[in-house]
């Protein structure tokens, strides 16, 4: 593994510095990824929970700092990974969306947000350890964040991405006939 990688729509100077690091807390765990190990990061977290599985997408909304989520409920793994075979380089790649994956048995879920920051709602400290291990993230004391970088001359910048065709406000629309839907 070399060093830390941006994802394409994410833009920010001085990222060579960064590392994939976590912190623990009382919910779980949160921190900073290289986006050449989120993708096995998603993979292990759903593999790791029980079923059925869930998958959310946050779209910004053109005309708001708000955002519209999108859920697709009662998954198996396989439809989950399936997801993320499908689309995972997409979603990770894409600056502007944010998504995850949860268990409707457990509760415990995987959020991907802005700037590459990761969330991870999950009393199993054991089990998260072990997939930070995998993923090279370092435990740390202190906030993985691009957000330590930015200043007045290094604003940062999100942007879409398109890949063969398609940009993430596409999935919807594409997951609907699986039974996609928008939350109120």
């Amino acid at each position: 593994m070399g060093g830390f990688m941006l994802c394409q729509g994410v833009s920010v100077n001085g990222a060579d510095d960064l590392r994939s690091c976590y912190r623990k807390d009382e919910n779980g765990i949160s921190g900073l990824l290289s986006c050449d190990v989120m993708a096995d990061c998603a993979s292990g977290f759903i593999r790791s929970v029980p079923e059925p599985v869930f998958f959310f997408l946050e779209l910004p909304r053109a005309d708001s700092e708000d955002y519209d989520t999108y859920y697709l409920d009662n998954c198996t793994r396989a439809v989950a990974l399936a997801i993320m075979k499908r689309y995972g380089d997409l979603l990770i790649n894409d600056g502007v969306s944010r998504f995850g994956f949860g268990s409707h048995k457990t509760d415990e879920e995987i959020y991907f947000t802005d700037y590459q920051e990761f969330m991870i709602y999950s009393p199993k400290k054991d089990k998260l350890e072990k997939l930070m291990a995998e993923a090279g993230a370092e435990l740390t004391d202190t906030p993985c964040s691009m957000w330590d970088l930015f200043s007045e001359d290094n604003e940062g910048s999100l942007s879409v991405v398109e890949t063969e065709g398609e940009t993430v406000f596409d999935i919807p629309d594409n997951l609907r006939s699986e039974g996609m839907y928008r939350a109120n």
